[in-house]
């Protein structure tokens, strides 16, 4: 991935310097200069229209277009223009030039000027150490910050709620919250001078006079260092997506990674580059020249790889196709820029400003071509069966003949903020981390063809979410759901279960992904590759070991990522950008893949033939939690890895009198408490399904059982009672607390009353 960089014509022969940019559509580019005169740049010839005259006095330092989507995307907003100047004063103008308001707001220049992401108010900072927040019309909302030091950047939060700000050597993260201390450390040798924060990914890259540019986390802690520069960095700006951004320097413009490596590295006759900007579709950059052009760079070589095919963006308008297996590659021209590309599953989508084609890789030269519905593709995400289109206002979900299967609906859909890692799909599920709640995840049926899908729940977890995954294969009903929290634990739920029970996998990750094939997951955990064969396992410590693999390698370096999972490969990103193949055992996979077939004898005697504890421990967890006849599968698995208690258990299964109580009992081996209970309520079997959750200390549920069905509460009670005197504890829980003083327990009784259970149910069988 690279810029494709082309330069405009100088403006006139003394090289008045451009001092802002700003996209006013993804063919115009707004620019001020030096002589006072604000004009537009069309991207297809690079040529100058003269918009209007400014004032004399008229500097410009600052200008930023409302945001597209938001609070003041629409009405008479919708094309307003921030410009802060050297007067201290800043205006808001229309895209024709004229100005509808300006407003003495620093003492000195007026250096920052910035709308919030959701449009609804703006900040400005100056020389006199000012940062003020206002509203969109103009009006003095606070003044936040009061400092000593010039503010040469100051930028929004990704939610509005804080503001990072340059104080001389330091960068300063104020929560705009009364009575919040801020956050302050030092980021630089010399002055910061340029300052960015993500609206994707949460990153902040600042850029001083140290000639460097440095990558931190929302808490201050540094993430990446560049190397030093020959000049002073002088612009920052983020890509829409947040996985890129592009650094300014003298004759300088630099791609980069959100991680910080660089990923290319220009050299323009430009001068000094002053200020950038994204197009809202992030495949554009512009900057601001000291020379008096524009700069127009222009993304390409971007990359999407699937099995053995890789497609590359070559041009704008072009992308080719290599298949590496017999080294023979695809031409595929397009009417308009590529702005977004993927490829999976047999299928390539590539996004234009008006129109999706989808290609299988079996024939290239006739797409399905359909046209969008708001021009601007926000996300595009891929499944087996179908791909999801994030647009501006809309979300459909299209199968790759271009029919629309389903426009996904959930509570607080607000599309500007759906990010790549709160967002994600299968065959049959899709799920969204809330917007406002970052607890909150939303689930949305897909299975059915319907033009409007329904959101069956919402999965409430305990710490704030950063990234989700759903899994790719499998029955609907075992949808299973990764989620990474704050606290850096990675848990697995099944979406669809009744009770959404969280399991954790593991602790320190620091990236995850899912196999696109099967259902074996991996992720960088504390510095190294750990895989899950099956995470189902995750219910039995001992189990989850078993068919797990770490990879330990100086390799990987200081803090990788995984960028991809594809059969037996897992690609590793490493701090300096270097790609990493780490091999995993193929036979997991192979038996995942037998299963889905329902090949459970191939899959036995494949593990017969390797003997090694991986197989026969994945084989002895997929056969627990089959629906299938799996009995004896499951009881030789178990005894090739020396879990002789399982073998017991199994062994007492098959002499259970009714194939509903093998049913449960093998859900309960496999860790289902909920189908377990499931199928003995099913069957009318109150009692059993009682004594399980007691047996397994599931106090609540149990007496929850007893009391909605009305039976043996006094037995639930005398086996607590039983429990705390043996442990010598006092009662703590209220609900059985409460019953005790207004039920009798009569052990004698009690006890007869089971035998008469487990006599009935003799008698019946």
């Amino acid at each position: 991935m690279k810029f494709k960089v082309t330069l405009s014509q100088r403006l006139n022969a003394t090289a008045v310097p451009i001092t802002c940019v700003g996209w006013a559509s993804a063919e115009d580019v707004y620019s001020i200069s030096d002589d006072n005169q604000l004009r537009s740049w069309s991207v297809t010839d690079n040529m100058p229209t003269k918009i209007a005259d400014l004032q004399k006095d008229f500097h410009a330092t600052d200008m930023h277009f409302v945001p597209k989507t938001g609070g003041a995307s629409t009405g008479k907003h919708a094309d307003l223009i921030l410009v802060t100047a050297m007067d201290g004063k800043f205006h808001i103008m229309t895209k024709t030039g004229r100005i509808e308001r300006s407003v003495e707001a620093h003492k000195g220049a007026a250096l920052v000027g910035q709308w919030s992401n959701d449009g609804t108010g703006l900040l400005t900072a100056g020389e006199d150490g000012l940062i003020k927040i206002w509203s969109k019309g103009g009006m003095l909302r606070s003044t936040v910050v009061t400092s000593e030091c010039s503010v040469y950047s100051a930028c929004w939060s990704p939610d509005s709620q804080s503001i990072a700000y340059t104080q001389g050597k330091c960068v300063v993260i104020k929560q705009l919250a009364p009575n919040t201390k801020p956050t302050k450390w030092i980021a630089h040798e010399g002055l910061v001078l340029c300052l960015a924060w993500s609206v994707a990914s949460d990153i902040i890259v600042s850029g001083g006079e140290d000639c460097r540019y440095r990558v931190w986390d929302s808490l201050g802690r540094p993430v990446f260092s560049s190397s030093l520069h020959d000049h002073h960095v002088t612009s920052i700006a983020w890509a829409p997506a947040g996985d890129l951004f592009a650094i300014g320097a003298y004759d300088t413009l630099k791609l980069c990674d959100y991680s910080g490596w660089s990923r290319s590295f220009e050299k323009p006759n430009a001068g000094s580059v002053y200020k950038m900007a994204w197009s809202n579709d992030g495949s554009q950059l512009a900057g601001a020249c000291a020379n008096g052009q524009v700069l127009f760079a222009h993304v390409i070589e971007r990359k999407a790889s699937f099995m053995n095919f890789t497609a590359t963006v070559s041009e704008r308008k072009a992308i080719v196709v290599k298949n590496v297996s017999d080294d023979t590659s695809e031409y595929l021209e397009l009417p308009e820029r590529v702005i977004r590309m993927a490829m999976r599953y047999s299928h390539l989508v590539a996004i234009t400003p008006s129109q999706c084609y989808a290609y299988e890789t079996s024939n290239w030269n006739t797409p399905t071509i359909f046209d969008l519905k708001d021009g601007a593709v926000v996300h595009l995400e891929m499944a087996e069966n179908h791909m999801l289109l994030v647009e501006r206002s809309t979300v459909g979900v299209y199968s790759y003949q271009g029919k629309l299967k389903a426009s996904p609906k959930w509570p607080n859909m607000k599309l500007d903020g759906v990010r790549v890692a709160h967002i994600s799909l299968s065959s049959d599920t899709l799920v969204v981390r809330d917007v406002n709640d970052q607890k909150a995840i939303h689930v949305v049926d897909l299975i059915n063809s319907r033009t409007n899908s329904e959101m069956i729940a919402t999965i409430q977890h305990s710490v704030p979410v950063i990234e989700i995954a759903l899994d790719q294969q499998g029955e609907f009903t075992n949808r299973t759901m990764a989620l990474l929290d704050k606290s850096r634990d990675l848990y697995i739920v099944k979406v669809r279960s009744a009770n959404k029970t969280f399991s954790r996998l593991g602790r320190k990750i620091e990236s995850f992904r899912w196999n696109a094939k099967v259902n074996i997951l991996g992720a960088i955990q504390d510095g190294l590759v750990t895989v899950w064969y099956c995470p189902s396992a995750s219910f039995n410590t001992r189990l989850l070991q078993m068919c797990s693999f770490q990879y330990e390698s100086s390799d990987l370096g200081r803090s990788p990522r995984i960028s991809d999972f594809v059969g037996t490969s897992v690609s590793v990103r490493r701090a300096d950008g270097a790609l990493i193949n780490v091999p995993v055992s193929p036979f997991p996979e192979l038996i995942h893949l037998k299963l889905q077939e329902n090949k459970w004898e191939e899959a036995v005697n494949l593990c017969r033939n390797i003997n090694i504890d991986i197989a026969w421990a994945c084989l002895a967890i997929l056969a627990v939690q089959s629906t299938q006849e799996t009995l004896d599968i499951a009881e030789e698995a178990f005894s090739n890895i020396g879990l002789y208690d399982k073998v017991y258990y199994i062994q007492y299964i098959k002499n259970l009198p009714t194939k509903a109580e093998q049913k449960a009992q093998m859900a309960l081996l496999g860790g289902k408490m909920d189908e377990c209970e499931s199928i003995l309520l099913h069957n009318g079997m109150v009692f059993q399904a009682i004594l399980n959750h007691i047996n397994t200390h599931n106090w609540t549920r149990a007496l929850d059982l007893a009391i909605k069905h009305k039976t043996h509460i006094d037995t639930v009670l005398y086996f607590r009672q039983k429990y705390l005197k043996a442990l010598q504890k006092s009662e703590n829980n209220n609900k059985y607390s409460t019953l005790q003083e207004s039920i009798t327990i009569d052990p004698e009784k009690i006890e007869e009353k089971i035998a008469t259970e487990l006599q009935n149910r003799k008698n019946t069988y």
